[in-house]
């Protein structure tokens, strides 16, 4: 086939594509017409309002997705950059008892096609394999920074002692169970190049081997896809992401240092809280402003990097005091700019992410996210209507939805059959979570074709509804746990 024969073909592709996603916007619209009749003169009140409201919701995540996102890597990949030289990165991997991970992870770390990088790792008093592999690799690698802490500080602390010693313009966060795409580092910095008022990329997550998974690996492949490329797709598209994933965020420094005191030591309900890793970091760059500098608001050249490679130590046991008294001071940001900081997502920055193996460690990890989003609401709640309206608007509904999911499930699968004789307002709510399901689904089989996953999606969309819904009344209650794992 010639190459001409190539891109036409492609061509015809991509429009089919877009008409399946018209189809997609014009059956979530149908649906919503009749589910606003159904609620007025059908279904429970409640119940037939909870639903029109979710595929409202729906209905516009998709259509601002499909219509206004824009991968931030295309304009940036397209854009002829004057530096001399690139900006230096850190990448910071705290790990604690990762030893089936941790090599996989730092050597992804190790073989970044972008070369001007400082990698620091932060073993946060591990008890199993961890240090004896983390120190065998230093002595392969030795420009690697090894920190071992004979106690376990915590994730937060453990990447704030990172930070502090980190000379990088460019802050690259990696769960120590994910390992990076090769190029993930070179894409996501030259996003940041693009625009100055960029604050944090995150990166696309899939599950590490998910096509070829278990049963329940294909569930969270699919999920994770469809909650990166839809969801963050959506709030990306007005530069305000709710989350920024801890499975592989990179922030500038100047956005992220001055919150990361706070953010290690957050405290919540008057105790120290352990589980807003990823959202609250976010929220305090989310109602944060750039600093402000003497360049003109015509001149959209970011600052030329001002960090130099520095030799690292050669020690497997890094002397922390030492690296940071060499280290620079952090960035004070003035709060006189006109903007906020911009939060992107981009397809072309990719993770693949290690998940719970079994039911049980994927139910602690979903509790652990209840109690992040429940910090989140006061946190991201907070200062999230300062972003454009609708996207705000978006955001408060989700959190409505999601709070009182529970109830809706109760009383439309157990209440209304035993009390009211009403079977028929279960079964259209079940139904239409199917319906949810499928239409994420078909999304992603646009987007990955041949692949079987699509059809796992519904799955997890009922698992999530039955199962997971629920666990945020337990997080609600055993919120002040303090246990990570």
């Amino acid at each position: 086939m010639s190459l001409e024969q190539k891109s036409k073909s492609r061509s015809e592709l991509n429009k089919k594509r877009w008409l399946v996603r018209y189809a997609i916007l014009a059956a979530v619209f149908s649906i919503l017409a009749i589910k606003f009749y159904m609620m007025l003169y059908v279904l429970d009140v409640f119940v037939g309002a909870y639903s029109f409201v979710t595929t409202f919701v729906l209905f516009n995540i998709l259509l601002i997705t499909y219509t206004r996102y824009k991968d931030p890597y295309i304009n940036a990949d397209n854009l002829i950059h004057r530096y001399d030289s690139k900006p230096l990165i850190t990448i910071v991997v705290p790990v604690k008892n990762e030893e089936e991970n941790i090599r996989r992870c730092i050597q992804s770390c190790i073989d970044s096609t972008y070369s001007s990088k400082q990698i620091i790792v932060v073993n946060d008093g591990s008890t199993d394999q961890t240090p004896r592999i983390l120190d065998q690799m230093h002595r392969e690698y030795p420009n690697l920074h090894i920190i071992h802490l004979s106690k376990s500080i915590g994730k937060k602390q453990a990447i704030e002692m990172a930070t502090e010693i980190a000379k990088g313009e460019i802050y690259v966060f990696m769960d120590s169970d994910c390992n990076m795409a090769n190029d993930a580092v070179e894409n996501a910095v030259k996003i940041f190049l693009s625009d100055r008022t960029i604050g944090a990329v995150t990166a696309h997550g899939r599950v590490r081997g998910g096509e070829n998974g278990s049963t329940l690996e294909k569930l969270q492949d699919v999920w994770y896809d469809g909650q990166y490329r839809i969801i963050k797709g959506m709030e990306s598209s007005f530069s305000s992401l709710t989350c920024c994933s801890g499975a592989f965020t990179a922030f500038r420094r100047a956005a992220v240092q001055p919150h990361m005191h706070a953010w290690a030591h957050d405290r919540f309900l008057g105790d120290e809280f352990k589980f807003a890793t990823d959202r609250r970091l976010t929220a305090y760059v989310l109602g944060a402003m750039p600093p402000s500098d003497k360049k003109s608001d015509n001149d959209e050249t970011p600052k030329a990097d001002t960090y130099s490679y520095v030799s690292l130590l050669s020690t497997g046991k890094d002397d922390f005091e030492t690296m940071r008294r060499s280290s620079d001071p952090d960035i004070v940001v003035e709060d006189k700019s006109r903007y906020r900081w911009k939060l992107k997502y981009s397809p072309h920055v990719r993770v693949y992410i290690g998940p719970p193996e079994t039911f049980p460690s994927l139910i602690r990890q979903q509790i652990r996210w209840r109690k992040s989003f429940i910090r989140s609401i006061f946190a991201t709640g907070g200062v999230y209507w300062r972003r454009p309206f609708f996207a705000a608007l978006l955001y408060y509904l989700q959190v409505a939805l999601k709070i009182i999911r529970p109830w809706v499930v109760f009383q439309s699968l157990i209440l209304l059959p035993l009390l009211s004789n009403d079977y028929y307002s279960g079964i259209f709510y079940m139904v239409s979570v199917l319906f949810s399901g499928m239409i994420y689904g078909i999304d992603f089989r646009l987007r990955n074709p041949g692949s079987p996953l699509w059809l796992y999606r519904p799955l997890i969309t009922l698992l999530s509804t039955l199962v997971f819904s629920w666990l945020l009344v337990y997080a609600a209650i055993t919120i002040k746990k303090t246990a990570w794992r």
